[in-house]
């Protein structure tokens, strides 16, 4: 299997014009919205290289704190490691950097300049707190959770009158951003944008993509999940969507690093049996519940997950967590229970797979 790190290894001195900006640098930029840039790089225009940036981060913040905060962030630290002296990363200019964390929002993200000038809105996706999973939950029954209202914000902010080329992208939730932050531009900005990223981040309400703000950026739109997608299958597509071959699944083929890389792009797949069925679950659940109805049951589950101890989503994909909270679940109401435990047949289903395909390899 080739994945970003050979990409980064093949192509990393090429420079972007000898080979134009393309998925697999969104989606490694992507990645770099993780890194905790608090004391290197500020809100302002006074940025840093990303060579300096990380030799900064890798040489004085405490990694092993790092690495437990999120997916695969001990495989973001290698890449870091990675691509710092290459030439086709080192020069670009990071800048505008932002992250908060409260009772109801976690919202990240970093503005990157290319040697071309193209300027990157890169927006974090979500870290294993408990309070940025709720929020992408939220989303199911509110118009603007706050990180969308900052995105827009953000993206008004940090793109200037002399800018002349945006790309807009994201991982996980901060896919989902972008989109939003797209869509929610201010005119002069939003005909700048060239290219939205959205990796295998949650979708849309059904109204926002029946909606103009949502066609006036479809063209844009590069929607991408891997054929083992949960995350990105949350909320609504259309059929603006490209599917890609992750080695992983359940919830490990939301890392980017386990996506098979073709050249200068992922490798096409299809979406799974289990996924297309989630997906279809998901809509299905959409349709029958209102927005009150949604809100009753997001809050009912995750009261019950830190009641027990689930401030860290990591921990959901354990079968030993998983069956305590099914054990535990006696105590909520029908509807809740059906929606928790439909979630966790997903991931047993998953693990049962997995298991099944490892023996006949062996």
């Amino acid at each position: 299997m080739t994945n970003i790190m050979d990409y980064v290894k093949k192509y990393g001195d090429i420079s972007f014009d000898e080979e134009e900006f393309n998925e697999v640098d969104a989606a490694i930029l992507s990645l770099i919205s993780y890194i905790d840039f608090s004391g290197i790089i500020g809100m302002n225009k006074k940025g840093q290289y990303l060579r300096n940036a990380l030799d900064y981060f890798l040489t004085y913040y405490d990694l092993k704190s790092f690495a437990k905060k999120g997916v695969a962030r001990k495989d973001i630290i290698k890449l870091c490691r990675l691509i710092k002296d290459k030439a086709r990363y080192k020069d670009i200019l990071l800048y505008n950097y932002v992250y908060k964390l409260g009772f109801d929002e976690q919202f990240g993200a970093i503005t990157m300049k290319l040697p071309n000038k193209t300027v990157i809105i890169n927006y974090e996706g979500t870290d294993h707190n408990l309070v940025g999973w709720e929020e992408d939950f939220a989303m199911c029954y509110r118009n603007l959770v706050p990180s969308e209202r900052d995105a827009i914000k953000y993206i008004n902010k940090s793109v200037s009158l002399f800018d002349k080329e945006v790309i807009v992208l994201g991982h996980s939730k901060g896919g989902h951003l972008s989109m939003v932050a797209g869509m929610g531009a201010i005119l002069p900005i939003r005909i700048k944008i060239k290219k939205i990223y959205n990796f295998d981040g949650p979708g849309l309400r059904k109204e926002i993509i029946k909606s103009h703000k949502y066609k006036r950026i479809k063209d844009r739109l590069n929607y991408i999940v891997p054929n083992h997608s949960i995350v990105g299958l949350i909320l609504r597509h259309d059929d603006n969507i490209k599917v890609v071959k992750s080695v992983k699944k359940d919830l490990s083929a939301h890392s980017i690093f386990n996506w098979e890389v073709l050249d200068y792009a992922f490798k096409d797949a299809v979406l799974s049996r289990l996924s297309k069925n989630l997906d279809s679950s998901i809509v299905m659940w959409l349709d029958s519940h209102e927005d009150c109805e949604r809100e009753k049951i997001g809050k009912a589950i995750f009261e019950f997950l830190r009641k027990n101890g689930l401030n860290d989503v990591s921990n959901l994909i354990k079968i030993r967590t998983l069956f305590m909270l099914l054990k535990n679940s006696k105590e909520l109401d029908n509807e809740t229970k059906k929606v928790l435990g439909n979630f966790i047949k997903f991931n047993v289903d998953y693990m049962k797979q997995n298991k099944k395909e490892k023996s006949s390899l062996s």
